[in-house]
């Protein structure tokens, strides 16, 4: 279990989180979403023991991960947005390094670089940025760890790479393991993310089940609002793509499976009070679509 307990920490004067709560149990891979400068990165740092926090306290599995301790930083593995590498072949990489952590699946890591094409014999250094989180996302995955954090790990990568990343993602999903995805990018994970954690204003604004999401909301394509349940809209060319309490005869051309999330998230940002009245089964007030559209770009 990683667990966040009244958690304050910040930049000089500024305060990023203050008393934050959080507790994330193992067996899911959560989506840790926000705008940019939300803290996201931030929050993975102090949950790898990289940052410190100010008040407050962290639990990794029992331990605090400020600490540093050799059990603790063996049972935990931090995936930055552009992940360092040494100028070492792969094979060097696991004399090296895989040492230190004694849950290391050699074969396991061998069949992942292989699957993502990664040239054994070249230096890492001269990787592409892509190679590089695949390098590193394969590593994560092989090394043991009971605590993977993510960040931004679809960043930079084609199309044919997101997909490669999406399945070995799945991979580790795990009932004894945490897995903590940031990402801006939500489209590329939404079916594997779940729950979503959203991070907004030094809070955690909402923690959401897919299931949660899923009994309430729909995600509807619309060629107008009159007459319908709004939580959230925004207009695209063809009319508007809205996120609608879930509820019988819903008109629309096009009806997802469940809501989309990045609809969600912005519904989130823009119209938390209508999205917590809507995930409460509430009744909600007729939708001002430019009311929301201010408040949107008012939080970016």
């Amino acid at each position: 279990m990683l667990e966040f307990h009244s958690m304050t920490f910040g930049y000089g004067k500024k305060v990023l989180f203050d008393g934050l709560d959080l507790k994330l149990e193992p067996g899911s891979i959560f989506g840790l979403l926000g705008l940019n400068g939300a803290g996201k990165t931030s929050l993975l740092k102090l949950a790898a023991g990289a940052l410190r926090p100010q008040g407050g306290s962290i639990s990794c599995f029992g331990r605090n991960p400020g600490e540093r301790g050799a059990a603790g930083l063996a049972d935990l593995v931090f995936v930055p947005e552009d992940p360092w590498v040494p100028a070492l072949t792969q094979k060097s990489w696991l004399k090296r390094y895989a040492a230190f952590r004694p849950g290391f699946d050699t074969a396991y890591f061998e069949r992942l670089a292989e699957d993502l094409a990664l040239d054994r014999d070249k230096v890492l250094t001269k990787y592409s940025y892509g190679q590089r989180k695949k390098f590193a996302l394969a590593a994560a995955l092989a090394s043991g760890a009971r605590t993977l954090l993510l960040d931004e790990p679809t960043n930079g990568l084609d199309i044919p790479s997101k997909a490669q990343l999406r399945r070995i993602l799945a991979e580790a999903a795990d009932p004894a393991k945490v897995v903590v995805v940031s990402t801006h990018q939500v489209r590329d994970l939404e079916h594997l993310i779940d729950p979503i954690v959203i991070v907004h204003g030094g809070r955690i604004l909402f923690s959401l089940s897919g299931e949660e999401l899923s009994q309430r909301l729909s995600t509807v394509h619309l060629s107008g609002l009159e007459g319908q349940e709004v939580v959230y809209a925004e207009k695209d060319a063809l009319g508007w793509s809205a996120l609608l309490l879930r509820g019988p005869g819903q008109a629309g051309d096009e009806v997802a499976a469940g809501p989309d999330l990045e609809l969600v998230f912005d519904a989130a940002i823009a119209a938390p009070d209508r999205l917590a009245a809507a995930l409460a089964g509430s009744a909600l007030p007729a939708y001002i679509p430019e009311n929301h559209l201010i408040a949107k770009e008012a939080a970016k």
